[in-house]
């Protein structure tokens, strides 16, 4: 028998369904830039390495009210945060074309560097309804959606706070 092991992160079709997610359930007024859904998507999928962010005394305290385990702790072993975020780039850009080529983003914004579903994105988000979200996902995702999205906003903020960015870039 041979055994193959599965990472979500390096799944499109999970990539998918978690931009979905977090796009549909982003609440703060500006859609996100392509660099903010990619980092968000990171943490979606690898919410213990968000220990490692800096974060403000507010956002602190709303993170650790989730009481997300630290990476240390958890089940998985992490390497570091660049080199899965790297790992994760291809998956993520091949995830993002086939929304935007579906016709599940807003083109207009898209063009701007700002991703918010359109009609057809957000009537799929509802049809997939409970199948959207993983339980295990819900808190981080309100979090992500909510406090994280709100900080580190201008050119390179996020990456000060993350420490994240691709090679390239």
């Amino acid at each position: 028998m041979i055994v193959r092991q599965w990472y979500a992160q390096l799944d499109v079709f999970d990539t998918i369904r978690r931009y979905l997610a977090l796009l549909n359930n982003w609440t703060v007024t500006a859609a996100p830039s392509r660099e903010r859904l990619f980092i968000s998507d990171f943490y979606l999928i690898n919410p213990p390495l968000l220990h490692l962010t800096h974060m403000t005394s507010d956002v602190r305290r709303a993170f650790t009210s989730l009481k997300i385990a630290r990476p240390e702790q958890s089940f998985l072993s992490y390497p570091s945060p660049s080199i899965l975020f790297n790992k994760m780039a291809g998956i993520q850009a091949q995830a993002l074309h086939n929304l935007i080529g579906k016709g599940l983003f807003d083109v207009e914004l898209v063009d701007k560097d700002q991703f918010r579903l359109s009609a057809l994105g957000k009537d799929l988000a509802l049809e997939m309804g409970s199948k959207l979200i993983l339980k295990r996902e819900e808190a981080a995702l309100g979090f992500l959606t909510k406090e994280f999205a709100a900080i580190g906003q201008g050119k390179g903020g996020l990456r000060a706070i993350t420490g994240l960015r691709r090679l390239g870039t």
